[in-house]
């Protein structure tokens, strides 16, 4: 029963050196364990540099037996269709994903395919978010911040999403369908919304791995784009608690032109809170508030929680209040 680890792969050759030393010895100590890894680079409109340091990588693997690596090049696609694409091109009957900017522990994989092979559809582990911060010095700082495993399998919430080293079973998928292409931000998570009704979920007692965040990744930017994605996860679901201020415009035009399946009607008072009149002032009130220093936001949301001011952002957490 092998395991395919699939990474996705674009302009990376920055993070390639620690990379493939990762991932040598990562393969390393699977293969030891007795698990047969078969490790699928999907190198998206690959440089000279990038094809030969994964052909290399894969020539290491492969003659020293530690599992099998097959890398795929391909012209530049989303994350999520890179996704699929690997997973088609392996029978392996359980997987998982690792980006090239994080560190996977191979515990963590060992204990995850034993469960995989016990019974369970899906596997997530409590993580380390480790944020990169440039200060006054030659080397940027690290700050390590333990993270839990926050996959919920009766509901889900804006805090309640999957994690970055979560492992399935191909029936897992094959029931919930393939990952959806058109999202670049939080197509795993979207994924899982569907998952989660059909999932026989474990949680591992190892920790996943690190979650490097440098300021260049694709999720937990903060950006415009994850805000439009998480809002049509929440609207898919019918989940409109769950929906927070975002570009008006670009978060109309995502929906209109491909988070709607066409057969989901959305409430008038929905509209009018994501791109209506007041959704413009709305959108930058919030954005303003959540980029406010850390102690001066926590004294406005206590001042809010008393009533003695008005916040969006509080108003976004507690859906009994007023979304203006």
């Amino acid at each position: 029963m092998p395991i395919a680890v699939i990474s996705s792969l674009y302009r990376c050759e920055k993070h390639l050196p620690a990379f493939t030393a990762a991932v040598f010895g990562f393969a390393k100590r699977v293969s030891e364990s007795g698990v047969s890894a078969h490790f699928l680079p999907v190198v998206n409109d690959a440089t000279r540099r990038e094809h030969e340091r994964i052909d290399q990588l894969a020539s290491e693997i492969n003659s020293h037996y530690y599992g099998r690596m097959t890398p795929i090049y391909v012209a530049r696609e989303t994350l999520y269709a890179s996704w699929n694409r690997g997973l088609a091109a392996t029978q392996a009957p359980c997987f998982t994903f690792w980006n090239a900017d994080d560190f996977r522990s191979s515990d963590a994989l060992i204990e995850g395919y034993s469960a995989l092979r016990s019974g369970a559809t899906l596997v997530d582990f409590d993580y380390t978010r480790v944020t990169r911060v440039k200060r006054l010095s030659l080397f940027p700082q690290e700050v390590r911040i333990q993270a839990p495993c926050m996959f919920d399998g009766e509901s889900l919430t804006r805090r309640s999403g999957i994690g970055p080293f979560f492992m399935a079973s191909r029936s897992l998928y094959t029931r919930a369908g393939a990952f959806d292409a058109n999202f670049q931000v939080a197509g795993d998570t979207e994924w899982a919304s569907r998952a989660a009704p059909y999932a026989k979920f474990y949680r591992g007692q190892a920790e996943g791995g690190d979650f490097i965040v440098h300021g260049d990744n694709l999720s937990n930017s903060g950006g415009d784009r994850e805000a439009i994605e998480v809002n049509i996860i929440f609207m898919r679901l019918g989940a409109w608690e769950q929906l927070r201020p975002a570009n008006p415009r670009a978060m109309r035009e995502a929906w209109e032109a491909w988070g709607n399946s066409g057969q989901i009607a959305l409430p008038p008072e929905e509209a009018r809170f994501l791109w209506g009149s007041a959704a413009e002032a709305r959108w930058r009130r919030y954005q303003n508030e959540r980029r406010q220093p850390a102690a001066l936001r926590r004294l406005r949301l206590a001042l809010a929680s008393r009533g003695l001011l008005h916040s969006v952002e509080w108003s976004m957490a507690h859906r009994g209040s007023d979304r203006l």
